[in-house]
């Protein structure tokens, strides 16, 4: 079983990252639950999972593109999955643009596959920098 500890690296991914990227959410909730009327804030939002995610894509972009790896066809894979979900991603925001044009767009949907996306690349991430920081602690 994989042991998963928060060395310097991950944890300057998770608040620099991680909490950057949900700051839209967390400010949704937080707006949602202080605004009262008819029409009402609502606490979820697909734009805000997207742009989560695409934060979350990024970052991976630029740790490869900055750090010495040895395994090229991993750092190669890498880039190339993170390079999908940036166009998964694209394809949920035109999905979520066009709902605002047309009624035939699911936008429950947008929403569900932008949240289940987002935390398959909040997961891809950990993994990512679990696999950095062991590869710098190897290092030293």
């Amino acid at each position: 079983m994989m042991n998963f500890e928060f060395s310097d690296l991950k944890l300057r991914w998770l608040i620099y990252t991680v909490l950057f990227g949900m700051a839209p959410i967390f400010l949704r909730l937080l707006v949602g639950l202080f605004v009262n009327g008819e029409k009402g804030v609502p606490y979820f939002s697909a734009s805000d999972f997207i742009a989560f995610g695409i934060v979350l894509q990024v970052s991976i972009f630029n740790e490869i593109r900055y750090y010495e790896l040895s395994d090229a066809d991993w750092k190669h894979r890498m880039m190339g999955v993170s390079a999908l979900f940036m166009v998964l991603y694209s394809g949920l925001y035109v999905l979520l643009l066009m709902s605002e044009v047309f009624d035939g767009v699911n936008v429950r949907a947008v929403l569900y596959s932008s949240v289940v996306s987002s935390v398959v690349s909040f997961l891809l991430c950990l993994c990512f920098y679990d696999r950095m920081s062991r590869s710098s602690e190897d290092k030293r």
